[in-house]
């Protein structure tokens, strides 16, 4: 059985990579991983392609994570040097007042800035303030101060870093650094089909980097690793709670963006149950992945498998260290038995 390389999972998880710079991310994977491939190289957008085992007999397998995570993007700085900010991906505003930030290559810090409740209203205290109305503040005492350190288009990573205690892991980005890492595990076996590993780029602003990746791979199964909220939270009305953290990876058979196919979910189901590897089904018609770009480009089977993980798209997340084990294990066994399924 697997072990979590918790060193390797807090470098991706710590490390900025809002969508449009995930440099940062990339070199981290290419370090670990890529010594382990026959071939490695980058496209123009940013993707990561490393392959391996191409004079077997297929099926044509890649993988995919998305190398991305939501953040924010510097708008413009104020005559007092404080920094207006857009959202980059689904970020919750909710989330945002007070909260730590990092801006830049160089990770300057700052912090949102919110009004302290002596100076407020009950109809102010009330209200969910929108991203337009809020600031970051990083010290500086003008704007040509602050121009020192950023400008328009600096992107802003929310300043968490990963923790463990006993096996609960808290970090952002575990949508989808967990999946990152996951793929990194995975290009360590030897699989007898030939697979491609691509770590994809600006995920979270419309699936860009997997569109582009299928139509330059072309495979014939593509199989999506990622992260997807748990719903084991406490709830206000009589809702799904499902996934759940620690009851095993999460199996997608519905979302916005994809079907999955019915042969690959039997594939995956059926063999953590012959192998008693836990998972559970995703609530259908939550989020997308790079499977809904896969399946617009070519006609392939598709599947996606995550870790179940708290409060994701926001400054910090909680997920399960044997989650991302029990996936990686999943994958190696059910990809192990990829021939004896007929696609046609």
């Amino acid at each position: 059985m697997e072990r979590l390389n918790v060193e390797l999972l807090k470098r991706l998880c710590d490390a900025p990579g809002v969508s449009g710079c995930e440099e940062a991310v990339g070199e981290i994977i290419s370090r670990e991983a890529g010594s382990y491939a026959n071939s490695v190289h980058t496209d123009h957008i940013g993707n990561l392609y490393m392959s391996k085992g191409h004079d077997k007999p297929g099926p044509h397998v890649m993988f995919a994570a998305h190398t991305d995570e939501v953040g924010l993007m510097v708008d413009r700085i104020d005559d007092e040097g404080f920094i207006k900010f857009i959202a980059v991906g689904g970020v919750d505003p909710r989330v945002l007042p007070a909260k730590r930030v990092r801006l830049g290559k160089k990770g300057i810090p700052g912090v949102i800035g919110v009004k302290p409740i002596h100076l407020g209203n009950a109809k102010e205290d009330s209200k969910i303030i929108p991203i337009s109305d809020l600031r970051i503040d990083i010290g500086a005492a003008s704007k040509a101060e602050a121009e020192k350190y950023v400008e328009p288009g600096t992107a802003i990573c929310f300043d968490t870093v990963l923790e463990r205690q006993g096996e609960i892991l808290k970090a952002k980005a575990f949508d989808d650094r967990a999946g990152c890492y996951m793929m990194a595990e995975l290009i360590k076996h030897d699989f007898d089909v030939p697979v491609t590993f691509v770590w994809t780029v600006q995920e979270e602003v419309g699936l860009r980097g997997g569109r582009i990746a299928t139509a330059r791979v072309k495979p014939d199964v593509i199989i999506v690793l990622e992260g997807t909220a748990a719903g084991d939270v406490p709830p206000k009305k009589d809702v799904a709670r499902r996934p759940y953290l620690g009851k095993g990876p999460v199996i997608t058979i519905l979302d916005w963006s994809a079907v999955a196919n019915q042969k690959l979910v039997e594939l995956l189901t059926h063999t953590g149950d012959r192998e008693g590897i836990p998972w559970q089904y995703k609530r259908p018609l939550i989020g997308g992945t790079d499977a809904g770009a896969a399946i617009r480009v070519k006609a392939l089977a598709a599947a996606v498998i995550a870790i179940p993980a708290r409060y994701i798209h926001s400054p910090v997340a909680l997920a399960h260290a044997q989650d991302i084990i029990n996936a990686i294990e999943l994958v190696k066994v059910a990809v192990g038995r990829l021939r004896e399924v007929k696609f046609e």
